[in-house]
């Protein structure tokens, strides 16, 4: 039997918190030290062990002479954290998004809205004309509010004809170099300037643009619609921002709740959410927003519960009896009038853990319509985790602790909640809150008819390049694609024992 080995008993004060201060999925210029670095690499093993939902699955260390657990004899092999998760996911297979935070940018993003970046996200678009021309180039697929890209004046469906100069943006020529271009259009280096083609045109115009520190505007549209004797709110979020503060409630909350306000105002009696991008976020965000939309029949039923490993069990950390647990079952409690029996949702596979959080936890108490792309459902990530700040705050580890289940006890979708129609068309080339634009109208139609025709997926782009292709994309800002757990709780870190 190995020696019982227990953690130090000390506060954990970014744990759920808004004080954590460090990551990064992107490397950063700060230099390396050594010996913190092989601290991190324990500590990456020894959390893992912890907090880890699959934390049975996961090898167990090694004792040495004196009977003490041996975390190097596991991760001395490894020059990185990163290193160790990869080598533990080998056992927790399932485990694709637990990952490092060194720089900081979960805490500005996620809990305080803070991107610094251009704001435009790019996109290789295959395109077929009338003529089976093809070509595979670089496109803008979402500009966000408030950013450097919006200011400048890029816009969704612009071609990138050249950065600086450089014409070669071919997918095949960017991919030898890495997607060279790709990720300079997304993060910026200095000044970019930009020759775009907006769709439809065949003129040509110079655009500026540099990245630099935004606050973002996740409501990116707000729109109604008439569609026969019905009103249609729309609404289109681009990312689950953390929606309280030190303070309580903040800015993205009250920007939320009155959204809806409008759609009740409006007597909207139908809804469409689109999160075809949004890779989740905060979990209070996805319990407003579930909150909002949910039938008043729901009142305060069960929303979820949470699945954690023993450790967090023994701890008490899922005891419903006591208030201060963390992974207690979280109710809904509606307050607002917006009483709706159906909701359409727009997603992707970029459409990711607080977004699917939102849709799962609806379907049992309302027709949910679940509109997807190319035959596939969303992205798959029912489980979260928290911020948990280590080597004196050298950096931050999100290790995968949660996974929601929603009241009829289903949160298996690690392939992605599967849409009721798949084969929608993303209107790259048309503007966002365009009611001839495909996804959009495939959800209007059906409001319209009841049921779904090919007739939307077929409306025009504004342009003789109607077929359109999307080729594997590059990997963009991951840690995007997770569901964090924020709360002004300290909690001692646990005891864990062999």
């Amino acid at each position: 039997m190995m020696k019982k080995f227990l953690l130090a008993a000390v506060l954990v004060s970014c744990l759920f918190g808004t004080s954590c201060k460090k990551d990064s999925v992107q490397p950063t210029d700060k230099p390396v030290d050594e010996d913190k670095e092989i601290l991190l690499r324990d500590s990456t093993y020894y959390y893992s062990l912890v907090f880890s939902l699959w934390e049975d699955k996961l090898p167990q260390p090694k004792v040495d002479a004196k009977g003490d657990a041996d975390l190097k004899a596991f991760t001395n092999p490894y020059k990185t954290s990163e290193e160790v998760l990869d080598a533990l996911r080998k056992y927790a297979t399932d485990d694709r998004f637990s990952f490092v935070d060194r720089a900081g940018t979960v805490s500005e993003e996620i809990q305080q809205g803070v991107y610094k970046e251009t704001g435009a996200t790019p996109i290789y678009l295959t395109t077929v004309d009338q003529n089976n021309n093809e070509e595979t180039k670089l496109y803008i697929k979402l500009v966000q509010k408030n950013s450097p890209a919006e200011k400048a004046g890029l816009k969704r469906g612009m071609r990138i004809v050249s950065i600086n100069g450089d014409s070669k943006l071919d997918y095949a020529t960017d991919e030898k170099q890495n997607f060279k271009n790709f990720y300079k259009l997304i993060n910026g280096e200095g000044t970019l300037n930009l020759v775009v083609q907006t769709a439809g045109e065949t003129k040509t115009q110079t655009i500026s643009v540099a990245a630099n520190a935004y606050n973002i505007d996740p409501i990116l549209i707000k729109k109604i619609f008439t569609v026969g004797n019905k009103k249609v709110g729309y609404l289109f979020y681009t990312s689950f921002v953390n929606v309280y503060s030190q303070s309580g409630t903040n800015a993205y909350y009250t920007a939320m709740v009155n959204a809806f306000k409008e759609f009740e105002t409006a007597n909207v009696n139908e809804l469409v959410v689109d999160l075809r991008y949004n890779g989740g976020g905060s979990t209070s965000s996805a319990e407003l927003l579930a909150n909002l939309i949910a039938p008043t029949a729901t009142a305060k039923g069960k929303m979820y519960d949470y699945k954690v490993n023993k450790n967090l069990v023994e701890a008490g950390w899922v005891d419903e009896s006591d208030p201060k647990a963390p992974f207690r079952s979280v109710n809904f409690n509606k307050t607002n009038s917006l009483n709706l029996s159906r909701v359409y949702f727009l997603g992707t596979t970029g459409t990711a853990s607080a977004s699917e959080l939102v849709i799962n936890v609806l379907k049992p108490y309302m027709n949910v319509e679940i509109i997807t792309t190319n035959g596939k459902g969303t992205y798959g990530k029912p489980v979260g985790f928290f911020g948990y700040p280590v080597v004196d705050e050298y950096a931050d580890l999100y290790i995968t602790s949660f996974q929601m289940l929603n009241k009829d006890g289903f949160g298996d979708y690690f392939n992605g909640l599967k849409g009721t129609k798949t084969d929608a068309r993303d209107g790259f080339l048309t503007q966002l809150g365009e009611q001839n634009e495909s996804m959009l109208a495939t959800a209007l139609d059906h409001i319209a008819t009841g049921s779904y025709s090919a007739k939307a997926s077929a409306r025009s782009t504004k342009t003789a390049a109607e077929r359109i292709q999307t080729p594997s994309q590059p990997d963009v800002n991951q840690y995007r694609k997770n569901m964090y757990k924020f709360s002004e709780q300290r909690l001692p870190i646990l005891p864990i024992q062999n």
